[in-house]
């Protein structure tokens, strides 16, 4: 299996494969969540090209590491598309005001996502690949920068992959999906999620499904985590997408 680093849009990125020579005819791009390394979802991709012969022959896997280092945070290793206000996310989940979190547009999102786009679009440059042969997708966090590349920027994967994400600046995003021609969404979410809570998930699937995505959202009993059954999910549809 190939693992090699790159930095398209001066993102560090593990790409990795079972290709040999062939050229992909997917390429598969996920993102990591607030606090964990760039590499933390490597693992993901490797058992996704394991977990079927369609997949290691068709498809390559992009994870790219966000930009901003947390190790003044205490946190040497970690990183992440934006800060977080960990006092507002405790707040909400006591309070259970889950508008605060839904209308949200926190500092940084928007270069973060301006600077994934840019990443995205160097990567399917090189591999002369278009929007609709990518799989675009993260958890937590990086599920959220995903969502904003999609609607924010116009972006048309064939899929958009969401691991315990949620609902964010809600205007804005009800907007732009309504105005985006809409594409398959892959959605999973814990209902113990102590993290990001479960309701504003279901809102979000609620709201693309309004405007015309067709989403397909996996509930399982758990918290902020990506189990077994819901990656074996992912595979099945990834391979049916393939197929």
């Amino acid at each position: 299996m190939k693992n090699e680093l790159l930095s398209p849009g001066g993102l560090r990125t593990r790409v990795i494969d079972d290709l040999g020579d062939s050229a992909p005819k997917l390429m598969v791009i996920l993102c990591h969540g607030f606090g964990a390394s760039g590499d933390d979802l490597v693992p993901v991709a490797e058992w996704l090209i394991d977990s079927s012969d369609l997949i290691a022959s068709t498809c390559q896997f992009a994870c790219p590491e966000a930009p901003v280092d947390l190790t003044k945070m205490g946190m040497p290793g970690a990183r992440a598309w934006w800060p977080i206000n960990m006092a507002l996310l405790a707040e909400i989940n006591q309070t259970r005001n889950y508008q605060q979190l839904t209308e949200l547009t926190p500092d940084g999102m928007l270069t973060a996502t301006e600077q994934l786009n840019q990443s995205i679009k160097e990567l399917l440059t090189d591999r002369s690949l278009s929007q609709n042969q990518v799989v675009l997708g993260g958890f937590s966090q990086g599920a959220m920068c995903s969502t904003d590349v999609v609607l924010r920027h116009g972006f048309s994967p064939a899929m958009l992959a969401l691991f315990s994400g949620t609902m964010l600046c809600r205007e804005d995003w009800t907007n732009l999906a309504k105005a985006h021609p809409g594409c398959q969404v892959f959605q999973s979410h814990g209902q113990q999620d102590m993290v990001l809570p479960f309701r504003p998930a279901v809102e979000l699937s609620q709201m693309l499904f309004d405007a015309d995505f067709r989403t397909e959202f996996h509930e399982f009993q758990g918290g902020h985590t990506i189990p077994a059954s819901v990656l074996h999910e992912f595979s099945e549809s990834l391979s049916s997408l393939l197929g």
